[in-house]
């Protein structure tokens, strides 16, 4: 019959438009930013610092339904057990340990995670001891937060102004640890 094989290929073709179709609609598109409500916080991998650096790594999981993307840089406070907050100095960008990446848009699959780093020098004149024991985060574009409870024996030790150790950087969000981390 002339014109079968057209016909053939005509309807697999449109099986697997459908198909496609179908896929990336349960697959939960990405075309929404992530609301705070269906994110988590985790203490990610550790990162071996260099010399006097006290890097923090940081990852964000998607725990809803769908996935969603995330860009840019959270907003960081780091605070003390009993939820004080500590007026370090924030650097969006580029350190030691932190990226200088510009930041990109990351899609978080349901289940599925991001990262963070954040990164300071050791306090030279600590301020009587005071230690940071919990991370504040708010996502970009965000406005609800998200609280990180333990460090996990990471230890960021607070200093006044003027100290090297009174700044934290921070990088964009991430799609990899390493792509958080400033090439080694």
């Amino acid at each position: 019959m002339p014109g079968t094989p057209l016909r053939l290929l005509a309807a697999a073709a449109l099986a697997v438009a459908l198909l496609a179709s179908h896929a990336s609609t349960s697959a939960g598109a990405p075309d929404k930013g992530c609301a705070t409500s269906a994110l988590a916080l985790h203490q990610g991998p550790r990162v071996v610092p260099r010399t006097m650096q006290l890097p923090l790594m940081i990852e964000i999981v998607n725990d809803g339904r769908s996935a969603c993307t995330l860009a840019g840089y959270p907003r960081i406070a780091l605070l003390s057990s009993s939820g004080k907050v500590y007026p370090f100095a924030y650097r969006d960008g580029g350190d030691a340990e932190v990226t200088g990446h510009r930041p990109a848009t990351v899609t978080l699959r349901p289940g599925g995670g991001a990262f963070v780093l954040i990164n300071k020098n050791a306090c030279i004149a600590n301020v009587n001891g005071q230690l940071a024991r919990q991370v504040r985060l708010t996502p970009p574009g965000g406005t609800g937060t998200l609280t990180l409870r333990s460090l996990g024996g990471v230890f960021l030790d607070y200093c006044g102004a003027g100290d090297p150790g009174h700044r934290v950087d921070v990088s964009p969000i991430a799609a990899s640890v390493s792509a958080a981390e400033h090439a080694r």
